[in-house]
């Protein structure tokens, strides 16, 4: 059983609230999961379900240029699709910057790595 795994955005979430670090991946972190929040799916709690769906809508490899070159009519589904895209495109503009990663793949194991030995840490 991994300790580590972090399946939730409450979870998530919880986490972020306790690493009282300043880090760039503590913005990414941030990025994530208000792109979750804004996503249109109705109570989706679980990341991998949102990362399921974000990579249906939006393409793989999931890509600020993938996100930003998807047509969209905005109707109240598709508005809070693009706010969430927004936010990835931002979390991966910010990783790129500071951490030479633009991969989103590498990103989430970045965040779910350093989040999840924070859990364990905690638990411990």
């Amino acid at each position: 059983m991994n300790t580590n795994r972090i399946e939730t955005y409450f979870e998530l979430e919880n986490l972020l609230e306790v690493d009282n670090s300043t880090h760039k991946l503590r913005d990414v972190t941030e990025l994530f999961l208000t792109a979750m929040n804004d996503w249109p799916t109705y109570n989706q709690i679980r990341i991998e379900e949102f990362i399921t769906e974000l990579k249906e809508f939006f393409g793989t490899p999931l890509s600020i240029e993938k996100i930003e070159s998807k047509k969209l009519n905005l109707d109240d589904e598709n508005v809070w699709r693009n706010e969430s895209g927004s936010s990835i495109c931002e979390m991966i503009k910010i990783s790129k910057l500071f951490y030479g990663e633009a991969n989103f793949d590498n990103i989430i194991n970045s965040i779910f790595n350093y989040y999840g030995n924070l859990k364990n840490n905690a638990s411990s």
